[in-house]
């Protein structure tokens, strides 16, 4: 039987304050990327809820593209972050792809997030961004390659 899988203290410590906004990532996201709420998570699993606000869209109220994809580079970290089980694991994005299916307009989208495999080295990562009708608006697949802290 396999044993349960445990995300570390420090990374637990993380998502909390991510979710209940005390910390400083939480308020770095909302300045620079929105108001990205963390409603849920567990191990390998994300739900979020975005505002989406004026300085995000464009004058015919769609928001950038680009600014998606910085958004999903976002989403895919917090849920690649929730499979680390050692307090000195970190990990870079070595490779993102965002599909666009449908517009992102305000006045928010609802975000879900999974893993869907983490290896030694490898968190494969993937998330759904849904429009404010819950349609399908934009799926991220990503690779993050994990390393360790300096000693």
């Amino acid at each position: 039987m396999e044993k349960k899988k445990k995300t570390s203290d420090r990374h637990s410590g993380l998502l909390n304050g991510y979710q209940s906004g005390d910390s400083p990532f939480f308020k770095w996201a909302c300045e620079h990327l929105g108001d990205l709420v963390l409603t849920n998570w567990s191990w390998g699993e994300i739900e979020m809820d975005w505002s989406i606000g004026d300085k995000m869209v464009m004058p015919d109220g769609v928001m950038f593209g680009g600014h998606i994809a910085s958004v999903a580079d976002h989403i895919v970290g917090l849920v690649s972050m929730s499979v680390l089980e050692r307090d000195d694991e970190r990990f870079r994005t070595s490779r993102l792809e965002t599909n666009f299916f449908r517009p992102l307009i305000k006045p928010r989208a609802r975000v879900i997030g999974r893993v869907t495999n983490a290896s030694k080295n490898l968190i494969h990562a993937e998330a759904d961004i849904f429009n404010a009708n819950d349609k399908l608006a934009v799926r991220i697949y990503a690779v993050q390659m994990k390393r360790m802290t300096a000693e």
